[in-house]
C-alpha cells in the first residue's frame, strides 16, 4: 500500500510552509513516527514524521520549496 505524506495544518492562519530539509532520502526505510523532513512556518520549525513504517519511495518537493498545507510531499510504501 502507498501512503501519502501531506503537509499538516499547523494553525488557523498558516496556509503554506517551507521545506527546510529532508532528513531521509527516497529509498530509505522509515519507522512510524520517525522524522523524515523539517518544515518551517512563521519562524518556527516542525518535524514532519512518517505516518507509517515502510520505504520512502518518492519525495515530491525539494529543499527550499514553499508547499501549501495539505499538499503531498512524499510517498511511503508499506
Amino acid at each position: 500500500m502507498r501512503i501519502r505524506v501531506k503537509v499538516p495544518r499547523l494553525g488557523l492562519t498558516i496556509e503554506e510552509v517551507t521545506l527546510a530539509s529532508w532528513e531521509r532520502r527516497a529509498g530509505a526505510t522509515v519507522a512510524e513516527g520517525e522524522t523524515i523532513a523539517v518544515i518551517e512556518a512563521d519562524k518556527a520549525s516542525y518535524d514532519l514524521v512518517a505516518p507509517a513504517a515502510g520505504t520512502l519511495v518518492e519525495t515530491t518537493c525539494a529543499q527550499g520549496d514553499v508547499v501549501p498545507v495539505g499538499e503531498t510531499v512524499a510517498i511511503i510504501a508499506t
